[in-house]
């Protein structure tokens, strides 16, 4: 083959490579897909909430005007146990007592299995704070006695004594004698266990010393 036959033979590839590499679709590194600006933004919102504290989390849960009622009241339980309602009133500039009086309109969705972290969420309440904490609980209590009587028996002693008390002091608003009597006919229908059955007879002590 001649010379002039070689060099139109590699011009010709050349040429060829030049039109299939310029047709083929690159993707730009600069534009990333919208699949990976949710994650990124998703992971952002996870790293940012990990960094916040349980009274931080309450908080803006509470603020936060895009939840619906059952889907902010899931929420804010969910961050509830040792939460310091001191801590939250400082950060929150007082709306400690807001939180707790919402909690309590909203009570009906507060979910049975959230019970535990209610009866733990009791740290640095006093006066005013403590009346209206230990009226939620005394409500859930009323509502389900089964689950809040699981979840006190289940709960180490310095909480399961707190919440005893609570409830006991809320119930004590109404005439303990009635209150026993509806307990003794819920319990008659109930297999309790054995820390059941003591969780209950503390709180009839309660009921007749509630202070």
């Amino acid at each position: 083959m001649s010379k002039g036959s070689v060099f139109v033979s590699v011009a010709c590839t050349i040429l060829l490579l030049a039109v299939i590499i310029g047709c083929t679709p690159h993707a730009d590194p600069a534009a990333p897909s919208e699949a990976s600006n949710e994650v990124s933004k998703h992971s952002a919102v996870s790293t940012q909430r990990a960094q916040q504290s349980k009274e931080e989390l309450v908080l803006s849960f509470y603020k936060d005007s895009s939840l619906n009622n059952e889907v902010k009241v899931r929420h804010i339980t969910d961050q509830l146990a040792g939460i310091d309602w001191r801590k939250m009133n400082e950060i929150s500039e007082h709306q400690s007592m807001e939180i707790i009086e919402y909690l309590y309109k909203q009570r009906a969705l507060i979910p049975s299995e959230s019970f535990p972290n209610v009866i733990k969420g009791t740290a640095g309440l006093d006066g005013a704070l403590t009346e209206s904490y230990d009226a939620l609980m005394g409500d859930l209590f009323t509502r389900d006695r089964t689950a809040m009587t699981r979840a006190l028996a289940n709960m180490d002693k310095a909480n399961r004594v707190q919440g005893i008390g609570g409830i006991g002091y809320a119930l004590s608003y109404r005439d303990p004698k009635e209150v026993k009597k509806e307990i003794q006919q819920w319990q008659a229908g109930q297999q309790l266990t054995t820390a059941e059955k003591d969780v209950i007879r503390v709180l009839f002590a309660k009921l007749d010393n509630p202070y």
